[in-house]
């Protein structure tokens, strides 16, 4: 049972897919703390005839170390009306707009998108779909976990076990090897695997190509060959630096 864990983000880049496609079951780590900088968590860019546009959720209470499942957008700002209508503007003469539109539309005009995290798994739930990935999806938040008292890397151990992985898919960044101790997967029986991905080019709207857009632009563009674009620019390997 391959496994991945990673942070909820608003309209993630492709990137973010090729793990999840890779994998048997995805985690969102949504009982994690909200960074107080900037992050992708609410936001990402996606490409008008202006060029490439940031769509940013307005949250509140972002400084007082909620995690994520706990941050609220700011509903007063009508914020899903304007990033449905940026999108509609920038995508409607994509080739695949209109396959997408209906449901698209409906996540974003769905007056009862309060909670940041919420929302966007709802939209991780359509993309998924969309790339007909068989991945089983999982909050954090509902397994059944005593977080409390348990550092990051325990708690992913703990996860891991929960879930019933034998096989953990990890980013490189610095963010996440930070808490790779592969002594300890060797110990608990789990194959350690980290993934590469190269953003791909394909057929892009308004002139010069503009890579590590949301999934969105690669979706409207591409259609259903977005999943094999994915799955063939990126690769799982074993670190020999960590065997």
């Amino acid at each position: 049972m391959r496994a991945a864990i990673h942070q909820p983000q608003y309209l993630p880049w492709s990137g973010y897919f090729f793990k999840i496609l890779r994998s048997d079951i995805f985690v969102i780590f949504d009982t994690v703390q909200y960074p107080r900088g900037k992050h992708f968590g609410n936001r990402n860019r996606i490409k008008t005839a202006q060029g490439a546009q940031w769509l940013t959720v307005p949250v509140r209470e972002r400084s007082e170390l909620l995690t994520y499942q706990d941050i609220p957008s700011d509903t007063k700002q009508r914020w899903t009306e304007k990033h449905w209508r940026a999108i509609e503007l920038a995508y409607r003469r994509a080739p695949y707009f209109d396959m997408y539109a209906a449901a698209l539309r409906a996540i974003f005009l769905d007056t009862s998108a309060q909670n940041l995290s919420a929302f966007s798994a709802s939209l991780l739930k359509f993309f998924l779909k969309a790339l007909q990935c068989p991945a089983q999806i999982v909050n954090a938040s509902a397994l059944p976990i005593e977080k409390q008292n348990l550092d990051t890397p325990t708690y992913i151990f703990e996860i891991l076990k929960c879930v019933g992985a034998d096989t953990y898919i990890s980013g490189q960044g610095a963010g996440s090897r930070r808490y790779i101790m592969p002594e300890q997967f060797s110990t608990r029986q789990i194959d350690l695997w980290f993934y590469d991905f190269t953003p791909p080019t394909y057929p892009q709207l308004w002139g010069e190509f503009v890579p590590e857009l949301s999934i969105l632009d690669m979706l409207l563009n591409c259609g259903p060959e977005t999943r094999q674009l994915i799955i063939q620019n990126g690769k799982l390997f074993q670190d020999a630096a960590t065997l």
